[in-house]
């Protein structure tokens, strides 16, 4: 937050104001100036981003001790949280969520083995899950919840198979990644097939089209294969548009749980600014029907197990940060992977 000030609606501006007004009460009288200047603020309509300490106290402390709900009702204490995360102690809650959101990831599609609740102190637990393989240790506090460590049991799973299912735009870098990704595995010594969705339209889905049907059965069919490949341990590198969720949850369906979904992103301004192929061009000027992002729709993936940014992320860079899922979801012994 760089400027002094800000603005916040004028309902919410009120209910600030009264809970900053409350603290300030509450405060000795060196602090209990810089309370009642920001609830003069708030009155103005102002959110004073210089005393975002003073707001971000009361608003956590009407929350947390349900001031908050009883005072206002649930849309108050909506109201009270949306301003929570705009204050530094709420971005960094958001941030300790989303970390520990992806991580558990890495349960998904494994059946759970066990659930342990261990009470640290009064108000502190920790929360132990642990699915075939992979344990996830959660410290849930009055201030939230956080990842504190995610470990796998190497010898269960690095033989196992997995279909690493990478999906994006045309020409956003899959088959580049798939080939990087490959290359690091076989010198590690795991077997990996790429299937590559141009030679797979060569020679397994000859005959199919670019129609919304079509592409589901091209998706299918290489699902499928990729399914055999897992379970007998291959790692699966399948680099394919698939622009439409439900083919791409079919996939997931077909090959089980060793599914991972990675998305490839870039965003057409630039793939149509790179179009090393001309193919943008002419799918703009109408010369190629059913081009996805031009003519025929993406659907971006929702939650996907991995998101690389090929404009922002050189190849190398991202194909690292594959192999880094591969080992932090165990199917591959940690720090074998080494810099791509």
């Amino acid at each position: 937050m760089t400027e002094a000030t800000s603005h916040v609606d004028r309902e919410s501006a009120e209910l600030l104001a009264e809970e900053v007004e409350a603290l300030a009460r509450a405060l000795p009288e060196p602090q209990r100036e810089r309370a009642r200047a920001a609830s003069e603020r708030l009155r103005r309509g102002e959110f004073p981003e210089d005393l975002v300490d003073v707001v971000e106290s009361a608003v956590a402390l009407s929350l947390q001790t349900g001031r908050a709900r009883r005072r206002y009702r649930a849309e108050g204490e909506r109201l009270l949280t949306q301003v929570l995360w705009r204050t530094p102690r709420g971005q960094a809650l958001q941030r300790r969520l989303e970390a520990t959101n992806r991580a558990l990831q890495a349960l998904r599609g494994r059946r759970l083995d066990s659930v342990r609740v261990a009470a640290r102190t009064l108000g502190d637990y920790s929360v132990v899950l642990r699915a075939e393989g992979v344990a996830l240790t959660l410290a849930a506090r009055a201030d939230g919840v956080e990842l504190e460590s995610v470990s796998v049991d190497g010898e269960r799973d690095q033989t196992r198979g997995v279909c690493v299912w990478l999906t994006g735009l045309p020409g956003a870098g899959k088959s580049t990644l798939a080939e990087l990704v490959a290359e690091r595995l076989r010198e590690v010594g795991r077997p990996v097939e790429v299937l590559d969705g141009d030679a797979v339209r060569q020679h397994f889905s000859r005959g199919l089209g670019f129609s919304r049907e079509d592409r589901v059965e091209n998706v299918r069919r290489v699902a499928y294969v990729a399914g055999l490949l897992v379970r007998h341990g291959i790692v699966v590198l399948a680099a394919l548009i698939s622009p439409y969720r439900d083919a791409r949850a079919q996939a997931r369906e077909l090959v089980g749980p060793d599914f991972l979904e990675v998305y490839v992103r870039c965003p057409l301004d630039v793939l149509v600014a790179r179009d090393p192929k001309g193919l943008y061009a002419r799918a703009l000027r109408g010369e190629i029907p059913n081009f996805t992002g031009v003519s025929d729709p993406y659907e971006e993936p929702e939650s996907p197990d991995l998101v690389v940014d090929t404009h922002r992320e050189i190849p190398a860079e991202a194909a690292a940060r594959i192999v880094r899922l591969l080992e932090a979801r165990g199917y591959l012994a940690t720090g074998s992977g080494g810099p791509v």
